[in-house]
């Protein structure tokens, strides 16, 4: 009885102090990461559970699935593992949602080209989330011709940009950026 006590006193008291200093309330058990991939037919069904997931928050539109089994867009072949690797390293969510196969997105009405809230113009187009939708997005320099440090440096500075104070994005996207994205040690 007395040990639940102080320990309901101990966390009202960090969470206290954690507001006063202007940062998110201190949790032991926040929300856990989201990974899912879905159909871009359906992808707004799934944004409540992206954002009762831990943030920070990120969409990324993506090439579908080849035959082979890998996406047949190259940009996201080579930006899709890395995108994964500063999001979840900084402790955020992602949704990744496919833009179907390489004739389906040919198409110049596709509903992700021309959807008026969050247009997604190039694939992959990376986009931070808020409670009140897409917020900020980085696209075309997520190319293939990039070399894996600067694509890695291109996203810890877009997620250091859109999210910074969240959960670990601080320290990852430092880590990142000093190294001229060459590593990330908490990843």
């Amino acid at each position: 009885m007395v040990l639940g006590a102080t320990i309901t006193l101990v966390l009202v008291q960090l969470n206290a102090a954690s507001k006063l200093a202007g940062s998110r309330p201190f949790r032991f058990f926040g929300p856990s990461r989201l990974h899912k991939v879905v159909d871009h037919q359906h992808y707004r069904e799934h944004l409540p559970e992206l954002m009762e997931a831990a943030e920070p928050h990120f969409v990324l539109f993506t090439s579908g699935i080849s035959a082979d089994g890998s996406p047949w867009c190259p940009d996201c072949s080579k930006s899709n593992p890395i995108i994964r690797e500063v999001i979840f390293a900084s402790g955020g969510s992602l949704l990744e949602v496919t833009a179907g196969d390489r004739h389906e997105w040919a198409d110049r009405k596709h509903p992700l080209r021309v959807d008026p809230q969050c247009p997604a113009r190039y694939v992959p187009t990376l986009y931070y989330w808020t409670p009140s939708g897409c917020g900020s997005s980085i696209a075309n320099p997520l190319n293939s011709d990039e070399q894996d440090e600067t694509l890695r440096l291109l996203v810890a500075k877009f997620v250091a940009q859109t999210a910074a104070g969240q959960r670990y994005v601080d320290a990852v996207t430092k880590d990142i950026i000093a190294s001229g994205g060459k590593a990330c040690n908490r990843c």
